[in-house]
């Protein structure tokens, strides 16, 4: 087992830790406002998840809030081993109030036992909120245990230039995609008479999980899907099934056949990826809607284009995320939560995450039913195009699973492990289905 792999294989150890933890402070946070617990003084503590310029994003929503009710906010952000930091804090009895997160996290922070099950009836507006939005908070028995915030869904950004010069149009299917990808890297798209282009820009890293999370674009395409729900409570892995091997064979083809793929993708985040798209090296870049503020940035702006993923055997398909405000255990301010979350939810509170920080989108899509977000970003199409696929067309991962997160990691590893030795997908999704099983009967 590599060194990365032993330290990952720590975390679910670590969790369980937390969980005993903080067993009876979950325990005590579940009576809720009957006994008087929801009702505290002082600023909220609320931990968000994030860096630069999003803290000053939501510290305008924040400041609103506060205008509105009267009750500060105490804000503390990282995006650097932000769980790690929350874990030390569920350790030392000192979580915050409210986190603020990625909706994956839900399945780790539920079986840590650091969140609480949140009453809708006390959140004023849900009825707003799209059905989608909190299906993606639910456990597996329909439970709720975070309020949506954001939502997003995956599309295709795509030098429209380079189709230009490719005599080319944006791909509606897989092999559409193969084509474009490889005129975008033999036929210099850029005129500059170099071999510098490539066509698909894949952050391969197994660093939390962005291959897998980058691949499941491919596997919803196809028809799979990670893990399914056994309608009593649990889950049953499907990461082995021939619509997976066939999402796994086309991602090896495009990397290890077509050789389409930006060097170095295996090695590359986000951060990297984002620098490859807007610096000419990759034309095609299946990510979300918050790229357009820091794509618009540079020299890339007006020479690209939106449009839906392409369409593989069973359609198209697109990774669904959110951000999640989670309710932590122990805390005394269930009222504050309610109000926070009810006031987050807002049409008002939807659109300055939109538009307040215009470097900054913290709402990426509204989860709110009665905001478009074309009509706030001034009728911009791209906004259209990804409202019209989270709608349509998203999936979201299965977040409830315990440690979904380490379920994430293994694929990741294994894509990734699968690309640098240009292997056998179907033996490869084999060994990752036995991973699955394994940690299912924990």
């Amino acid at each position: 087992m590599s060194k990365l792999k032993s330290r990952r294989r720590a975390i679910p150890g670590a969790a369980l830790a937390v969980t005993l933890v903080t067993a009876s402070l979950a325990l005590t946070a579940c009576g809720g406002g009957d006994s008087g617990a929801g009702k505290a003084s002082g600023p909220l503590k609320v931990w968000v998840r994030g860096a630069g310029d999003s803290q000053k994003a939501y510290q305008m929503v924040f400041d609103a809030y506060t205008k509105k009710t009267g009750v500060k906010v105490e804000l503390f952000m990282t995006n650097t081993d932000f769980e790690t930091k929350l874990n030390a804090a569920a350790a030392a009895h000192k979580l915050p109030d409210v986190v603020i997160d990625d909706g994956a996290q839900l399945g780790t922070f539920k079986k840590q036992g650091i969140i609480t099950e949140v009453d809708k009836s006390k959140i004023t507006g849900a009825g707003q909120v799209s059905a989608t939005a909190w299906k993606s908070v639910a456990d597996d028995k329909g439970a709720t245990y975070g309020v949506p915030f954001s939502a997003q869904a995956n599309v295709l950004l795509i030098r429209s230039d380079w189709l230009q010069k490719v005599h080319m149009q944006p791909p509606t299917t897989w092999d559409q995609l193969e084509a474009v990808a490889k005129a975008f890297t033999t036929q210099d798209p850029d005129g500059n008479g170099k071999n510098d282009t490539f066509g698909l820009d894949v952050p391969g890293s197994t660093q939390r999980g962005y291959l897998s999370w980058y691949w499941s674009n491919f596997l919803y395409q196809a028809g799979g899907d990670f893990l399914t729900p056994t309608g009593s409570g649990g889950f049953t892995s499907t990461i082995g099934s021939d619509q997976a091997v066939t999402a796994a064979d086309f991602l090896k083809k495009l990397y290890c056949t077509d050789k389409v793929v930006q060097p170095g993708a295996l090695n590359q985040v986000t951060t990297d990826t984002n620098k490859a798209f807007q610096t000419g090296v990759a034309g095609m870049y299946l990510t979300g809607p918050y790229a357009y503020a820091t794509t618009d940035a540079t020299a890339v702006k007006g020479k690209y284009a939106v449009v839906a993923p392409p369409a593989g055997p069973k359609g198209v398909g697109a990774l669904a995320e959110g951000t999640t405000l989670y309710a932590m255990a122990g805390s005394k301010r269930s009222a504050d939560f309610a109000t926070l979350a009810s006031y987050m939810i807002s049409p008002e509170a939807q659109t300055t995450g939109m538009t307040g920080v215009p470097t900054a989108t913290i709402v990426r899509l509204p989860i709110n039913t009665t905001v478009d977000a074309a009509e706030v970003h001034g009728g911009d199409p791209r906004w259209q195009t990804a409202q019209d696929v989270y709608a349509k067309s998203s999936t979201y991962e299965p977040v409830s699973a315990p440690d979904w997160q380490t379920y994430r990691n293994d694929a990741s590893e294994t894509l990734n492990k699968l690309l640098s030795g240009c292997g056998d997908s179907k033996q490869a999704l084999a060994g990752l289905d036995s991973t699955y099983r394994s940690l299912l009967k924990k």
